[in-house]
């Protein structure tokens, strides 16, 4: 069941306000993040705290978002 309120192209940030990235695609359970520099990120859809306009804002500090294991798209 995908989330009715995220879609490609919004900004994703942390509790602290700190940007991640943007969406890059929406799946049933989770969605993808490009994160500038970075592995793309798949972020469960109970890690979001609200969804506001154009951003989705995270339940975690914008520098965590490497350190929550959460799956990495396959390099190929």
């Amino acid at each position: 069941m995908t989330h009715p309120q995220i879609t490609v192209g919004m900004q994703v940030v942390g509790t602290d306000g700190g940007n991640i990235g943007t969406v890059k695609e929406v799946r049933n359970n989770d969605f993808l993040v490009n994160i500038p520099m970075h592995r793309d990120v798949y972020v469960p859809y109970n890690a979001v705290q609200n969804v506001t306009g154009n951003t989705v804002a995270l339940n975690i500090p914008s520098n965590q978002i490497n350190n929550m294991g959460w799956p990495n798209p396959s390099l190929t």
